[in-house]
């Protein structure tokens, strides 16, 4: 007897939980859409691009925009790469068939200080800061095998 109970509340465990509450159908959850980037106050900024001549090393790169923010660029962009808040390479934006590419080369007196990058979008009168990566005048001017592509938005 205590046999036929206890496999009798298993059986009703085992059907209790399977039981399901919808009607069988398997709903997909609905993926986000992509919302508008909103626009911002700032002016265009007036960065300069620095005398090289002043650093013992450079830093040349190719900087890829990131997807996010590739239909709002322009040819009025700007990127620029800083040390330490201070100034240390100014590009301009560069169609190149659907993306935007800046050529950027980055002036410092030391290896390894970490550089932050600016984009300035013009279409959205915006800022956009990241900290990005360290100095290196030995790496190539488009990464390890990959272009740069730093993350502004996420």
């Amino acid at each position: 007897m205590k046999k036929s109970i206890l496999a009798l509340a298993a059986l009703a465990l085992l059907a209790w939980g399977c039981s399901s509450d919808d009607d069988g159908t398997t709903k997909k959850p609905t993926p986000p859409t992509p919302t508008e980037l909103p626009s911002g106050t700032d002016v265009r900024p007036s960065w300069q691009v620095p005398n090289y001549n002043l650093f013992e090393q450079i830093m040349s790169v190719n900087v890829q925009l990131q997807d996010t923010l590739v239909k709002y660029a322009s040819t009025e962009d700007l990127l620029c790469a800083t040390i330490g808040n201070e100034v240390r390479g100014v590009a301009v934006a560069v169609q190149n068939g659907n993306q935007w590419k800046f050529p950027l080369t980055i002036g410092s007196n030391e290896a390894g200080v970490a550089v932050s990058l600016s984009y300035y979008c013009d279409k959205l009168h915006r800022i956009f800061t990241t900290q990005w990566t360290t100095f290196d005048a030995t790496v190539a001017p488009t990464g390890q095998g990959e272009i740069y592509v730093p993350k502004f938005v996420e």
